[in-house]
């Protein structure tokens, strides 16, 4: 598991120190009395939490909280609290941001319902834990009862963290939030990569790479049929279906995940053994705006994993230290990177600069732009985004021969 940093670095010549984070998860028997006493009371702070949304005339929703109504409200949850006090402020505060995060979505237009607790999690704050020499100790009840965990048995925890963050105590598992300060460096040179459907398409150090993803749209499609199989016993069999339906989510949810994070490992690797930061996409809230077109459309788009791929490699670049950059993805398959005319659209997604007299498949212009657009913030570049400084750190912007009849041949492979 894996969580990003804080947001997008400048890519100027000057390092930047930040503080990243990943997430790991070690096995664990949670005591269940806990899980359910603070379920119950982030449940009730819930529901007095709503209570306080007012609507404007537009209909729109908004908090309105006093300290009295957080004093009063802490006081009803703390009555007949037999465990560490801190507990209750953990709950509220997951309260808060459920319903701050409703209402950033109900005046969006994206919700309408109003949220309920689904998932029985226990969020434990920095204040309730204790970490020396591998030693974890988690408070249950005061001078009472506590969680005493040595995270040295544990091979995947990484050794390089500085603090460990906010905890998530689930019934069989612990997930630990590990902090790390780093200096991003300056690149020895760019990578861009564009992610589509069933590949990923990479710009590095002047070739062109495509990382596979057929693997990954076999595992959503494999487990569409099985969802379509168990949607007819539905109307038959209701809470058998829904039994089953939870355990393929969680089981295709496991499967993707597994993939993605091997895969980005392996990039990562690669860039981290180069010194190279990557170049990708804004693609934020990107299936907002494409999920409206035919059924058959929308679920085929919905098996495009770009933003979970997108992240895992900025928290994973920025563990060792390198820059992440995202530029605007318009007409990166339209434009020539060496001239930047508009492209001529031929057979089979070619596509052919009028000017230049260079051919070349949309996707791997996608891939290749990117790094020429990315490269216009950095102190090596002057001019327009098509004049660039040899061995300055930025990708070159590729030669004919990269761009010749052989390249559009080779990708039909």
């Amino acid at each position: 598991m894996g969580k990003k940093s804080s947001p997008q670095t400048n890519l100027t010549g000057q390092e930047k120190t930040i503080e990243v984070c990943k997430a790991r998860s070690i096995p664990i028997k949670a005591p269940k009395d806990l899980i359910e006493a603070y379920h119950q009371i982030e449940c009730k702070a819930l529901q007095a939490i709503l209570k306080q949304i007012q609507y404007t005339e537009k209909r729109k929703a908004k908090l309105v909280i006093t300290n009295e109504f957080k004093k009063q409200l802490r006081k009803e949850l703390l009555k007949n609290w037999k465990f560490t006090k801190n507990y209750v402020d953990s709950a509220m505060d997951m309260a808060y941001s459920i319903v701050r995060s409703w209402i950033s979505n109900y005046n969006r237009g994206v919700f309408k319902n109003k949220p309920k607790v689904r998932r029985k999690v226990v969020y434990i704050k920095m204040s309730l834990f204790s970490y020396k020499d591998g030693i974890l100790r988690i408070s249950i009840e005061p001078y009472k009862r506590c969680i005493i965990i040595d995270l040295n048995k544990y091979p995947w925890i990484p050794k390089d963290f500085d603090k460990i963050g906010g905890l998530l105590l689930i019934e069989n598992k612990l997930i630990l939030t590990l902090k790390k300060k780093v200096t991003i460096k300056k690149p020895k040179g760019w990578a861009s990569f564009d992610i589509n459907l069933t590949n990923i398409t990479a710009y590095i150090n002047g070739e062109i790479k495509r990382y596979d993803l057929k693997p990954l749209y076999h595992i959503h499609r494999v487990y569409e049929i099985k969802r379509q199989r168990i949607q007819r016993l539905a109307k038959k069999k209701p809470k058998t279906a829904r039994k089953l339906l939870q355990k393929y989510s969680k089981r295709e949810l496991n499967r993707t995940n597994d993939f993605i994070h091997k895969l980005t490992t392996k990039i990562v690797r690669e860039l981290v053994q180069k010194g190279y930061g990557a170049i990708l996409e804004d693609l934020k809230d990107i299936k907002r705006h494409i999920l409206n077109k035919s059924k058959s459309m929308n679920r085929k788009l919905s098996k495009w994993d770009a933003r979970k791929i997108q992240k895992m490699l900025e928290y994973k670049l920025k563990w060792h230290g390198l820059p992440v950059k995202y530029v605007d993805p318009k007409n990166t398959s339209k434009t020539c990177p060496k001239c930047q005319n508009k492209l001529i659209e031929l057979k089979e997604r070619k596509v052919k600069c009028p000017q230049m007299q260079l051919h070349n498949r949309q996707r791997r212009n996608s891939s290749i732009k990117p790094s020429d657009a990315g490269s216009l913030d950095s102190p090596e570049s002057s001019g327009r985004g098509n004049s660039l400084n040899e061995g300055e750190g930025v990708i070159q912007t590729p030669n004919p021969g990269l761009w010749s009849g052989t390249l559009s041949t080779q990708s039909r492979k």
